[in-house]
């Protein structure tokens, strides 16, 4: 039939080719993070094969049933990872192992996979050219136990597969020898820490043999009634931290189910956080952050799984329903332990708040149950020094809150007004303050900067106004450039012999200044223009204390030069002890004043 008349039915279909380099070169530099991972593969291999058998009626336990053995062949080190699962047929071998994304654990009828397996994609094997070129597969299975064979791979997608002597037992045996480069993971100590690493917690005994020694891998956990001291001891082994207590956690739904442990020691939010958290009993992650609530950097967990979904890395789940659902259950489980010791361990509880302040702030933000619970714990910084919770929940006057440069001005005066002023400068507390009334109905929270000055200072009582207004002239005058004006009051402490206050506008302004020193020119007019705005809004002032003796002085001061140099110092001064930062010309004003002393000094 001519080319053109042939229908698109009739047409020549060809299958997808796949090249194993590349395909290796995928797993090592994009799917898998380490070469690491062939462990993990291997053992996830023999475990579903052994469940594969139990599915099959076959209810016997083998103490040996998996087995890592290294020797030495024609001088190199050889690894030998073997299981006492189902085995493999001929038939299977050509399946299973030849066909890239082919997986024994998928049902032939359905396709589907079995909960109890842990492997889903049928490229785990693959893994292992990451450490050897060759992979030899010996296996004896129990629809063929008369026969026992070996399948051999080379990266290149070639392989072989040979009758070979009969093995003891039905089962597999994987046979590796190491890659140039590769020769560490084929020692008894990088072995060991791989195994207990991806699967301490499995149900399976690993083993170990080695120089005609025997060592079991991963001991069995504790379970049953097992104390406190054991649970911790386990926490201490599996982390390399000591803990203060643990959390059980069990999902209602039968997600998850793990322990939680309390670090001794503050643990910053921005660090790296190392969980263990398992699927089916094999490590899927470290990273607990699409699981736990983001307070929760206080905690190790040591968690397991068996219905949530890997990504086909198998390092980490898939973002589904159920995965938003254990996530919503993990936090039920963490606020009832928390809500618990309120009332059966407080003096625990009040270790947990001063270590971990900061995490328990953050949920206390969140949750109005964990807030009442925590509040009378948490720690505040006040004019008095750090007072409770529950301290300030028994004051008889309004609670003040200021930002750190405000506190820091206003400490001695809110001090000698018998004012209780808190720090807000630190993250949660200003919202944890606005929420007191979920304790205290009756207590009255408000911003320093909601009061009017004249609130927190008293009007001046002149000898001689004439001085005053002089001297409040020649304020104004020379801090006219720094966008400041002054201001009189009286107020205590007397040896305080000026107040800096300034409004959130000032403060933009001082900002868009100091950005206009570092820029370019093209940016210094855009700011320019910008602060322009602001002039007619000044809202920075400086009080002069007219009970202090040295604005007192300063009154009688008739030298304009004299008066200039020490009102300019006490503005900086103002700003230093406020903690503002300085612009480049209030540096430059501070130092040629200093120098201006000096010189009157000599």
């Amino acid at each position: 039939m001519p080319e053109e008349r042939r229908t698109k039915s009739e047409q020549d279909s060809y299958l997808f080719q796949v090249n194993l380099g590349g395909m290796i070169d995928i797993l090592s530099n994009h799917l898998y993070s380490s070469p690491d991972v062939f462990v993990r593969e291997l053992l996830q291999n023999a475990v579903d094969a052994i469940q594969a058998k139990r599915n099959r009626g076959i209810q016997t336990e083998n103490p040996d049933a998996v087995t890592l053995t290294l020797t030495q062949e024609n001088g190199l080190p050889t690894l030998r990872f073997a299981d006492t699962g189902t085995g493999l047929t001929e038939s299977e071998i050509h399946r299973f192992l030849a066909v890239i994304g082919q997986s024994s654990k998928h049902d032939l009828t359905s396709g589907r996979i079995a909960n109890d397996y842990i492997g889903r994609f049928g490229i785990g094997l693959l893994s292992c050219f990451l450490v050897s070129d060759c992979i030899r597969v010996v296996t004896r299975s129990m629809d063929t136990p008369e026969q026992t064979l070996e399948w051999c791979g080379k990266p290149d997608g070639t392989y072989t597969i040979t009758p070979c002597a009969m093995r003891d037992t039905i089962g597999t045996t994987i046979v590796l020898t190491p890659k140039a480069g590769a020769e560490d993971y084929f020692t008894a100590e990088r072995l060991t820490r791989l195994v207990q690493y991806y699967g301490r917690p499995l149900p399976e005994p690993i083993w170990l043999e080695t120089d005609g020694s025997k060592t079991r891998l991963n001991p069995p956990l504790v379970s049953g009634d097992n104390t406190f001291a054991q649970v911790m001891q386990f926490g201490e082994s599996l982390f390399g931290e000591r803990f203060l207590d643990y959390i059980v956690l069990e999902s209602p739904s039968g997600l998850f189910s793990g322990v939680a442990f309390i670090l001794s020691s503050e643990s910053a939010p921005t660090a790296k956080h190392s969980h263990r958290i398992y699927l089916k009993h094999m490590l899927l992650t470290e990273d607990g952050g699409r699981l736990l609530p983001k307070w929760a950097f206080f905690l190790r967990c040591f968690l397991n799984t068996t219905t949530l979904r890997p990504t086909a890395s198998r390092e980490d789940f898939y973002e589904d329903d159920m995965l938003l659902q254990a996530r919503e259950e993990l936090n039920d489980c963490l606020v009832r332990y928390l809500k618990r010791l309120a009332t059966e361990k407080p003096g625990l509880l009040q270790k947990i708040v001063q270590i971990h302040q900061l995490a328990v702030q953050s949920v206390a933000v969140e949750d109005d149950a964990l807030y009442q619970t925590f509040f009378p714990y948490l720690q505040f910084e006040t004019p008095y020094g750090t007072l409770s919770g529950q301290v300030l929940l028994q004051a008889d006057d309004p609670i003040c809150y200021a930002a750190f440069e405000e506190f820091r001005q206003m400490m001695p005066i809110a001090r000698a007004k018998h004012m209780m002023l808190v720090n807000a400068g630190y993250t949660y507390v200003r919202s944890l303050l606005e929420r007191m009334y979920l304790l205290n109905p009756d207590i009255e929270v408000m911003s320093l900067q909601t009061l009017n000055p004249d609130t927190l200072l008293d009007a001046p009582k002149l000898d001689n106004a004439s001085d005053a207004l002089l001297l409040l002239a020649e304020c104004n005058a020379t801090l006219q450039s720094y966008d400041c004006a002054a201001g009189l009051k009286a107020f205590e402490p007397t040896d305080l012999p000026v107040l800096y206050m300034i409004d959130e506008k000032a403060m933009a302004l001082r900002d868009i200044h100091r950005s206009m020193e570092m820029a370019n020119a093209m940016f210094q007019g855009v700011l320019g223009a910008l602060a322009s705005e602001y002039h007619e809004q000044v809202g920075a002032r400086l009080y002069l204390n007219v009970n202090n003796p040295l604005i007192q002085r300063l009154m009688t001061l008739r030298e304009s030069e004299r008066l200039r140099c020490c009102i300019e110092i006490l503005y900086v001064q103002a700003l230093l002890s406020g903690g503002y930062p300085m612009r480049h010309a209030e540096r430059q004003m501070l130092n040629e004043n200093l120098l201006q002393l000096l010189e009157w000094s000599l």
